[in-house]
């Protein structure tokens, strides 16, 4: 149990702006309603199952659903609730219409394209919109098409936070009948999260099918509010930071319960690296977390994560225990299976820039994301050239420490063409003592172990700001800095 609370990371209220609406399901079940998550304009996740489910208060009706030359019927169950199973389809970029009719309701969907969806988790850097983004890609600001496959699903941290009434319970449907599909016109693109975005358009450009992106992030999330709360009391949390427990997991989670998708991308860590006890477990919490939402949706999803970025002098301040939460995301690699990570620390916030907390530069994270997608999902490219350099071995002599690196490219080098920095040992006295360290192989750094350094406790980028002139090393053909993480 936490001893503190405090509010986690936020967006900048002019990204957020936005006025509450009602619940779109009444407290009673209607005459009929189909979940919000389904509507035109839609991407459906191609070869799997496709479930579409709502609510009728006529307890035995029947329920018709036609959809591109297949036709399905069941009935009312006894808790108001049907649902239609689609047999899979192909990849088509031909729109397709669906009808869901009874004798107390039709809904017709049109241009529904059949491609693989995305989900996008985590808190206000997963949530940060496009359009501030866009000065970093001018060719896109310039080019934002409703031509392209590329359908947008927008739920907002604003949005759930004024739900007040599905903060304890997990709302069956879309909170805000305003959240619908859209097509990635200028208007809708730009108020989408950035990555979602970015990533969204260049699977759609390498791949040639359609690509749904799914927005499911709140700013200043912790894990604990993205948990169910009987996970989140499993693991020993019974309060939250701005919202209760479980509160964006029954806002913008829970009504996605029996989507398919294609995987999640995440980008989430900063609220829990504000108290140590969060911040130290954060491995296991999140391994819960992705093992819970897997089992849950009955989909065993690969899981996308970001290393986190730099905050500027800032964040070392708020973010007190980043390091911890950086090393953390790091040992994740071990404990989920069909977890990858990307690093971020050379795209935090530039000195200038007044949101020290929310980078523009997500176009370059996104370019790191979309290159491991691409080499693991759909064979295009190489794992090997898409991961940052990941420290595998470490073996010590006692007066040096040899770290060997996989995902070196040609070899590794520094961003600088300095000497290598960022390395550090635990002192056997306690504090943190600075290392020298210099490359020997291609895959390999010699890290000298200073006077009172305790070997086995060996760091690279303990800092809270952890950008390259802090730890300059590289690796790989993109390049890439190497990862944050605890050696040893």
């Amino acid at each position: 149990m936490l001893e503190n609370e405090k509010n986690g990371l936020a967006l900048p209220t002019d990204s957020i702006t936005e006025s509450a609406a009602p619940s779109s399901l009444p407290s009673e079940l209607p005459e009929w309603k189909v979940s919000g998550i389904f509507a035109s304009h839609m991407v459906l996740q191609r070869e799997m199952p496709i479930t579409v489910w709502g609510w009728s208060a006529h307890v035995g009706a029947e329920v018709h659903g036609s959809w591109d030359g297949e036709s399905v019927d069941t009935t009312v169950n006894e808790k108001g609730r049907f649902e239609l199973t689609f047999s899979p389809r192909s990849a088509s970029l031909t729109p397709s219409e669906m009808t869901l009719s009874s004798d107390y309701g039709c809904d017709v969907f049109t241009d529904i394209l059949v491609g693989d969806v995305w989900l996008v988790g985590g808190q206000s850097n997963a949530e940060m919109n496009l359009a501030p983004c866009l000065v970093d890609t001018p060719e896109i600001a310039a080019d934002l098409t409703p031509d392209i496959p590329l359908r947008l699903f927008r739920q907002t941290q604003v949005g759930a936070a004024s739900h007040t009434q599905w903060h304890s319970t997990p709302s069956p449907d879309i909170i805000d009948p305003d959240w619908t599909w859209s097509l990635s016109d200028e208007g809708s693109a730009r108020c989408f999260s950035a990555v979602g975005y970015y990533v969204g358009r260049m699977l759609t450009e390498k791949l040639g099918i359609p690509v749904g992106m799914v927005m499911m992030c709140a700013g200043g999330a912790c894990l604990r509010e993205l948990m169910p709360s009987e996970l989140a009391l499993e693991l020993g949390y019974d309060k939250g930071a701005g919202v209760p427990i479980a509160g964006y997991y029954n806002t913008l989670i829970a009504p996605l319960i029996g989507i398919s998708f294609k995987g999640q991308i995440f980008f989430q860590g900063e609220s829990e690296s504000i108290w140590e006890d969060t911040a130290k477990t954060y491995a296991e919490d999140l391994t819960a977390y992705v093992a819970d939402e897997r089992k849950r949706f009955g989909i065993d999803f690969p899981f996308y994560n970001v290393q986190l970025c730099s905050y500027l002098p800032e964040g070392a301040e708020l973010f007190r225990y980043l390091y911890h939460v950086r090393s953390a995301q790091h040992r994740a690699l071990s404990l989920i299976p069909k977890y990858y990570l990307s690093v971020s620390r050379d795209l935090g916030s530039d000195p200038d820039y007044a949101d020290w907390a929310h980078s523009i530069h997500k176009y370059v994270l996104s370019c790191r994301i979309a290159s491991q997608i691409l080499a693991v999902e759909y064979g295009i490219g190489s794992l090997a050239d898409a991961n940052p350099s990941l420290p595998i071995e470490a073996m010590s002599d006692g007066q040096n420490v040899r770290v060997r690196f996989d995902f070196v490219g040609k070899g590794l080098y520094t961003s600088d063409g300095g000497e290598v920095s960022g390395f550090s040992f635990g002192g056997k006295d306690g504090g943190l003592i600075q290392a020298g360290a210099e490359i020997v192989s291609p895959d390999t750094v010699r890290v000298s172990v200073p006077e009172g350094a305790d070997p086995s406790r060996l760091h690279f980028c303990y800092a809270n700001v952890a950008t390259l002139e802090e730890a300059n090393l590289c690796g790989n053909s993109q390049p890439l800095p190497a990862f944050t993480v605890e050696v040893k």
